[in-house]
């Protein structure tokens, strides 16, 4: 498999992990909302309109941090990766998403701590499964 397909393999596999992760936090939260606070949601919104638009975020936040991150941390194997970096680089990816999509910037408030959290679990949750004695190749190659 050529290293491109590769690349693309694993930026959609974060992507869609991101997508379905956010929208799992969207559903939660209105769920929540709509508990706690009914008035606050609006005619035809509710928990899976919530679900829908945040795992459309974390999908294109996901896909973000994989290009942002295949980019600037390529040759560099998941035991080289600074944490602190890997964070940096999903609160860009996921901050950017709203102010390219046209939303207001201050959703990027939540996305982009929302991706430095995911980013630094993704490389986290790869350390561990080299620790298990998966092969040690180069991230997203």
């Amino acid at each position: 498999m050529t290293n491109l397909v590769r690349r693309l393999r694993g930026a959609l596999g974060i992507g869609v992990t991101w997508g379905v992760l956010w929208a799992l936090i969207g559903l939660v939260l209105g769920v929540v909302v709509g508990v706690v606070s009914p008035d606050q949601i609006e005619p035809g919104e509710g928990p899976g309109r919530i679900a829908a638009v945040l795992g459309f975020a974390g999908l294109l936040s996901g896909l973000g941090f994989a290009g942002l991150f295949s980019f600037a941390e390529r040759r560099r194997t998941i035991q080289e990766l600074s944490l602190g970096r890997v964070a940096l680089w999903g609160l860009l990816g996921a901050a950017a998403i709203p102010l390219l999509t046209g939303a207001d910037a201050s959703v990027g408030l939540i996305t982009g701590p929302l991706g430095a959290l995911f980013a630094t679990a993704s490389v986290a949750t790869g350390r561990r499964g080299v620790l298990r004695g998966a092969e040690p190749t180069e991230l997203l190659e």
